[in-house]
């Protein structure tokens, strides 16, 4: 058996070994690789994983294997961004339920899904896995579906950890601001996402929270999904600043401000704070733009997902599943990357060569 660790997680390919069965029927493996839709930009790496490994198995594996990279279309909108059956709540989850029932359909031996929606998607997992289908998630998951594992990090404690980090840089000490995803009301108001990702985010944030007896979360942001156009989530951030000239930290549990157009015209305050090294902040998730934001001043910890091991390990996870006796936990932790400004440059370079085994220097900023 060969061991791959390429992205970080311990991963068993039975790739050179097969049993006399398998070399005995030949038959064909198929997996379903399935993203959250087009529009998602997190899954440009996990794409490019995903077709490594399919090269890889290809090259290596007795039995012929076809990797499929399936790509959900987008949930039409109407022309104010609004879905089109605003009674449905299952609407942005529709199309890639349409690709799993397809699959489904198809008899694959393997799906590896970024789930939408947990609770609209959780009948079908459960029938894929009653299919005798292999079904790994990762991304988002459906906990309470049959799945066999889900691929990801630990979100509470990545949240905790970049609290510790933020606790680090401004001395325990001090007013910090804290933004999330939400979602707009009819009332004009906004409410916390349902999204178990920024659940968890939020509960590592908060329990970390409690250790500084002498910062405060001076207030809680809304950020709103997905047009990375639209400056909402850096108007906030500039607004929170005026009403509290005091806050010195900001802790983005959704990082969508760092990826929007103009921020120093559209954030002069934030611009000016940031580069006066007057207020400091940590977010998550490593976009080539995030780490442009980084050289630039406005963040001071990265916490990257393992972007590219959300295709490269899952479809070798789903590889072992369908041809060995291989026991999963129900949760696979892919851990996370640090990134600071003196290690940067080394994640760019390993992004580039699409080969994370490489190590990252430790991040000076923190013990």
């Amino acid at each position: 058996m060969r061991y791959q660790t390429f992205s970080g997680v311990l991963l068993v390919a039975s790739l050179l070994a097969c049993s006399d069965s398998e070399s005995a029927t030949g038959d064909p493996i198929t997996i379903a690789y399935i993203t959250h839709n087009k529009c998602n930009r997190f899954h440009d790496l996990g794409r490019e994983g995903a077709r490594q490994a399919s090269t890889e198995l290809a090259a290596t594996s007795a039995r012929p294997v076809e990797v499929m990279i399936l790509d959900p279309e987008c949930p039409e909108l109407d022309e104010n961004g609004d879905p089109r059956d605003p009674d449905d709540k299952c609407y942005f989850s529709r199309p890639q339920m349409a690709v799993l029932e397809k699959v489904i359909n198809e008899k694959v031996d393997a799906i590896s899904v970024d789930v939408f929606d947990g609770v609209c998607e959780n009948d079908i997992i459960n029938r894929a896995v009653d299919a005798g289908i292999k079904v790994v998630t990762y991304g988002g998951d459906a906990p309470d579906s049959k799945r066999h594992t889900y691929y990801g990090m630990d979100n509470k404690a990545a949240a905790a950890f970049l609290m510790d980090a933020l606790a680090t840089i401004n001395g325990k000490t001090g007013k910090i601001a804290f933004q999330t995803m939400m979602e707009e009301n009819n009332d004009g108001g906004y409410t916390p996402t349902a999204a178990g990702t920024f659940i968890d985010r939020t509960a590592g944030f908060s329990e970390a929270l409690k250790k500084y007896p002498d910062m405060t979360n001076a207030a809680t942001l809304p950020c709103l999904c997905c047009d990375y156009q639209d400056p909402f989530c850096t108007q906030q951030a500039e607004q929170a600043l005026e009403n509290d000239p005091e806050i010195t930290g900001f802790f983005f549990s959704y990082s969508k401000l760092l990826g929007e157009p103009d921020l120093e015209a559209r954030a002069p305050l934030l611009a000016e704070k940031a580069m006066a090294k007057e207020i400091h902040s940590v977010a998550f998730d490593t976009l080539p733009e995030y780490l442009d934001r980084m050289r630039a001043g406005y963040v001071d910890v990265l916490l990257g997902q393992k972007l590219f091991g959300w295709g490269y390990d899952t479809v070798m996870l789903a590889y072992d599943l369908v041809t060995t006796d291989r026991r999963v936990d129900p949760f696979t932790d892919a851990g996370w990357y640090v990134v600071c400004p003196n290690n940067l440059d080394e994640f760019e370079r390993n992004t580039q060569a699409m080969d994370y085994r490489t190590p990252l220097s430790d991040c000076s900023l923190l013990p």
